[in-house]
């Protein structure tokens, strides 16, 4: 992408992790809202719900801004459609694995994206990947299998639930996907275009089968209103995301994402009473020294620019 881009911001890795970080609080909620409707809505019919509150919202603030956002097709239409799968998919995978799981476990398998992210940001996007990326993958996931190790002891069972599992990988799949697709169009259009086709895409793909399904179910719209706040929560979350992205490469941000296990580990405390093992906080610490390694200098750049 040409530096006289528009929507090009100069590299600022600590920007990034700081907006990384905001949007990963403001999606926390939304992963467990299957577990905290304890199955009063079906999974599709949360994903629905946060997809088309995150439609009328942004359409909303394009009208409040006269972003021209439906007078004219983006070029890059084919890429939002595509994100917009890949977020319906890696949304209802992780929605359904927390409701399954106890939430950490879900989590931070699920953070196996970071990993795939890496891989497919250097064959894809031809991100340079340094030994501090792949050190900082190495450590932050070691961290994460400490913490679903820890979670699986404190939690009396014997196995996790095969398809809890398999949700979260594939979660992780779509999720690492939805990140290349991110940091390739955030450079290239303005936020509120970006949202908007994502959200409203993926409200279009939604809204005929799971309002069959509500009226099959016969689901009560007092209990959808309950969960009205996925949709604007979302979007202040995605905005932070693409802020994210525009100032750090994918495989810059994947190892970063591995706090959400952190974020999970407080949420899950503050909701459920669920108290972290001495195992969990020493894979949290491993998870942090990822996340340092990727943003602080590297003590060895200049002695190496010197010699």
């Amino acid at each position: 992408m040409s530096e006289n881009s528009v929507y090009h911001r100069p590299d600022n890795t600590l920007l990034a992790l700081l907006l990384a970080l905001a949007g990963m609080a403001a999606f926390t909620p939304i992963f467990a809202a299957g577990k905290l409707s304890g199955g009063l809505l079906p999974v599709a019919v949360l994903v629905w719900l946060r997809f088309i509150g995150g439609a009328a919202t942004i359409v909303s603030v394009a009208a409040v801004k006269r972003v021209p956002v439906f007078t004219r097709v983006s070029p890059l239409w084919k890429l939002h459609l595509m994100r917009a799968f890949c977020g319906v998919g890696g949304l209802a995978c992780s929605i359904y694995a927390a409701s399954v799981l106890p939430l950490a476990d879900a989590t931070a398998i699920g953070l196996t994206k970071g990993i795939i992210a890496i891989v497919l940001a250097g064959l894809v996007l031809k991100e340079v990947i340094t030994g501090r990326h792949w050190v900082a993958g190495v450590l932050c996931a070691a961290g994460a299998y400490l913490v679903v190790r820890s979670a699986e002891s404190a939690a009396g069972y014997d196995e996790l639930a095969l398809a809890g599992v398999m949700s979260a990988l594939m979660g992780a799949v779509f999720m690492a996907c939805e990140a290349l697709i991110m940091r390739y169009i955030a450079q290239r259009e303005d936020t509120v275009t970006i949202l908007a086709y994502v959200n409203v895409f993926a409200a279009l793909l939604l809204s005929g089968p799971v309002l069959w399904l509500i009226v099959k179910e016969g689901v009560s719209w007092s209990d959808l209103l309950i969960f009205a706040w996925m949709g604007p929560l979302a979007i202040v979350g995605q905005s932070m995301n693409i802020s994210a992205y525009r100032r750090a490469g994918a495989a810059t941000l994947a190892p970063v994402y591995y706090g959400t296990v952190v974020m999970s580990a407080v949420f899950g405390f503050a909701v459920w009473g669920e108290i972290p093992t001495r195992v969990a906080v020493f894979g949290a610490v491993l998870i942090v020294a990822g996340g340092a390694i990727l943003t602080l200098p590297n003590p060895f750049r200049k002695f190496r620019q010197a010699s």
